[in-house]
């Protein structure tokens, strides 16, 4: 969950009116959200550059609807992004502050930057305890002593999702990456791609190989009624001792909490409500007042931060909930990318010797070559995949789910961002089976990277 710049708490009371949220007219013909990643605001609004901000608010026909039925809509901060919420019928204030009240919690339950959370207390266990034991005769202990930590019921069944779909999905999606994402630096990554600069050199195969065993999602385990436990891989990999596992339910999260936002203002007496969370996380019940669907643009990946590639009109087929993943900075695999020193340092012979080493075998591929200018590795993407611990190579910049869950939508548009060949339709079937509900997803916009 990424560090959140505000909490959801310091916003209540939160003001509900037509002037309150991201005014979003002309996008995509009235466009109620935008999903993607690295998407700016419209129509007046200042794009966000970290690629957090979503866009909600108030259609071209929004002056029609409010005759029809008055409209709320409101947006504050949280989970290091921003929340949007844009509906009809209710109490608008109070269906606002107390979805406020919702993420909030959600916040505290499960930001890995909050020591006191629920997933850092699991960390934390992990880490102390320390490497070198066996998973089956060393598991995390709670504070309390007690083997496992037990868990709210929110984060019970968030870990049953994680576990159940990263087994659905072959490890695609993966609660447990954290691990491989500090050896590979992603953000020092990405801060040297943004700024033109050389980029980190790569871990060694040792390092990525610790890493990847104290990734692995099969360190995860119920071990009672509500009680969870992470254990700690067993042995080191060439004098390279494991790190220490570290979960983290970001992945799914703001899925989580966009249906439970959803669920909620429908409780209290909302007709029609859309909630996004930092514009990955999209969900919807009913229509808009006017009785038109619920609209949400797709971010066009290879266009400017406003572009719209193609506009998903929610619920589709039945399913309210929609996630989009994406690579918000390209593949790593221009001139610059591809040599780790300046542009300048490039030569054609280097760039042909890189391009023509993609056909290799994955795990073979693993960006072990230095370039002319020395120290550096050649960086395909930096979105890592945790089933070989190297940067994926799946071709792919942005994945579109919908599903009937915002937790399935989000960890399948991330499986497919690394692995497009995975068979939706399975996944939501092993999932429903796993927690005894019925599922279904689809994809509605992939996005491959221009060669």
């Amino acid at each position: 969950m990424a560090d959140p710049s505000g909490s959801a708490r310091s916003a209540k009371p939160v003001s509900v009116g037509e002037g309150s949220c991201a005014n979003a007219a002309g996008l995509a013909g009235g466009t109620d959200a935008v999903a993607g990643v690295a998407v700016g605001a419209a129509a007046g609004a200042a794009a966000d550059p970290a690629g957090e901000s979503g866009v909600a608010g108030a259609s071209s026909g929004a002056t029609a609807e409010a005759a029809v039925s008055p409209m709320w809509r409101s947006s504050f901060p949280a989970m290091g992004t921003r929340v949007d919420l844009i509906g009809w019928g209710g109490n608008g204030m109070a269906i606002v502050n107390a979805i406020v009240e919702v993420v909030a919690r959600h916040e505290d339950l499960w930001s890995v930057f909050r020591v006191s959370s629920e997933v850092s207390r699991l960390n934390a266990a992990v880490a102390s305890a320390g490497g070198g034991e066996g998973v089956s005769r060393h598991l995390a202990e709670s504070a309390e002593g007690s083997h496992g930590l037990v868990v709210s019921e929110d984060t019970d069944r968030l870990l049953r999702d994680a576990l159940a779909l990263a087994e659905a999905t072959g490890g695609a999606f993966n609660p447990l990456i954290g691990p491989l994402v500090a050896a590979w630096d992603v953000r020092a990554m990405r801060a040297a791609f943004v700024a033109g600069a050389p980029l980190p050199p790569a871990p060694s195969s040792r390092v990525v190989e610790a890493a990847l065993r104290a990734s692995s999602w099969g360190l995860l385990s119920r071990v009672g009624e509500r009680r969870w436990a992470v254990g700690v891989p067993a042995e080191s990999v060439g004098g390279v001792d494991a790190p220490s596992p570290r979960l983290d339910l970001g992945g799914i999260a703001k899925g989580y909490t966009a249906d439970a936002c959803r669920d909620l203002a429908v409780s209290m007496g909302a007709r029609g409500v859309l909630v996004s969370v930092g514009t990955s996380s999209v969900s919807v019940s009913g229509t808009r007042a006017d009785g038109s669907p619920w609209r949400a643009g797709l971010r066009d990946p290879h266009g400017a931060p406003t572009a719209i590639a193609g506009v998903v009109e929610l619920p589709a087929d039945g399913m309210a909930s929609l996630s989009t993943s994406g690579d918000n900075l390209g593949p790593l695999g221009d001139a610059r990318a591809l040599c780790a020193g300046p542009v300048s340092e490039c030569v054609a012979e280097r760039v042909s010797e890189c391009v023509a080493e993609r056909a290799a075998d994955l795990r073979a591929r693993e960006t072990s070559r230095e370039t002319p200018g020395g120290g550096g590795r050649i960086f395909d993407h930096h979105i890592i995949d945790p089933r070989t611990g190297y940067p994926a190579r799946s071709g792919v910049r942005q994945v579109s789910v919908v599903a009937s869950s915002g937790v399935l939508a989000e960890a399948l548009s991330t499986a497919l961002l690394v692995d497009p060949s995975i068979d939706v339709s399975d996944v939501a079937a092993r999932w429903a089976r796993a927690m005894g509900a019925p599922a279904s997803a689809k994809v509605v916009g992939l996005v491959r990277a221009a060669r």
